[in-house]
C-alpha cells in the first residue's frame, strides 16, 4: 500500500497542474477501472483532494468501493469504441487515468483488447481536448513480445494478456507523433513469480 499511496500523491501533482492550465475547457480527471482495486483507490485520494472525479464504467459495474467519495459516472465499454468516445467528449476530462482491468475479456480476447482500447482513447483524448494520459501498465510486459518467460511457456492466456499490455504502451507512445497529448506510463510490479512487495516509493519521470 505504501507504493500505492505515495504514487497517487505524485500523481495528484502531476495531473492537478495539468487540470489548472486547461481549467477554461477541460476540467477534472476521467479514471477508467474507477470501480477497480487500484482505480477506486485513486478515485478515493483525488475526491478528497478536492479534485472533480468521472468515472467510466461499464453498466453492470458495481460502486461499493467508492462509496462516500464525491463523483461523476460515464458509461461505456472499452469493448465499444463509439461509447468510449462519447464518454469522453462528454465528460471533458483536462487528465486521464487508465488503470482497466477486465477480468474474463483481459486473458481471453486474444492480445489486442488493450491495444485497441487505447488507441480509441489517445485518439477520443486528442479529440475532446485531454492534456495527459496516464497509463497504469506492468513490468515485464514489453519482454514478452519477444520471448515469454520459462515460467510461463505453458500459461497463453497469461502471455497475451502481457503482450497485450505492452502493445497499449506502444500504441500511447506511437500515436504522440502527431498533435500530441502528455503521457506518462506507470509499471506498477515486478513480473511473477518474482517477489512484488511494496518498495516504499515510486519515481515518475519529468514527461
Amino acid at each position: 500500500m505504501k507504493l500505492i499511496s505515495r504514487l497517487s500523491v505524485a500523481l495528484l501533482l502531476v495531473f492537478s497542474v495539468s487540470a489548472q492550465a486547461n481549467a477554461k475547457e477541460n476540467q477534472g480527471v476521467l479514471v477508467i477501472g474507477g470501480t477497480g482495486n487500484l482505480g477506486s483507490y485513486l478515485v478515493k485520494q483525488l475526491a478528497a483532494a478536492g479534485e472533480r472525479v468521472i468515472v467510466l464504467a461499464r453498466s453492470s459495474s458495481t460502486y461499493q468501493r467508492i462509496e462516500g467519495s464525491t463523483y461523476e459516472v460515464v458509461i461505456a465499454d472499452l469493448r465499444d469504441a463509439e461509447a468510449v468516445t462519447a464518454a469522453i467528449m462528454e465528460a471533458k476530462p483536462a487528465v486521464i487515468i487508465d488503470a482497466s482491468n477486465v477480468p474474463g475479456i483481459r486473458m481471453d480476447d486474444g492480445d489486442t483488447f488493450y491495444w485497441h482500447s487505447m488507441r480509441t482513447l489517445v485518439a477520443a483524448a486528442k479529440d475532446a481536448g485531454v492534456t495527459q494520459i496516464i497509463r497504469h501498465s506492468a513490468r515485464g510486459a514489453r519482454e514478452m513480445l519477444t520471448q515469454a518467460p520459462p515460467a510461463f511457456r505453458d500459461e497463453p492466456r497469461i502471455i497475451n494478456y502481457m503482450r497485450d499490455v505492452a502493445r497499449a504502451e506502444i500504441a500511447l507512445e506511437q500515436s504522440n507523433t502527431d498533435s500530441p497529448v502528455a503521457y506518462t506510463i506507470i509499471r506498477n510490479s515486478k513480473l511473477p513469480p518474482e517477489p512484488a512487495e511494496p518498495t516504499g516509493g515510486g519515481v515518475l519521470s519529468p514527461d
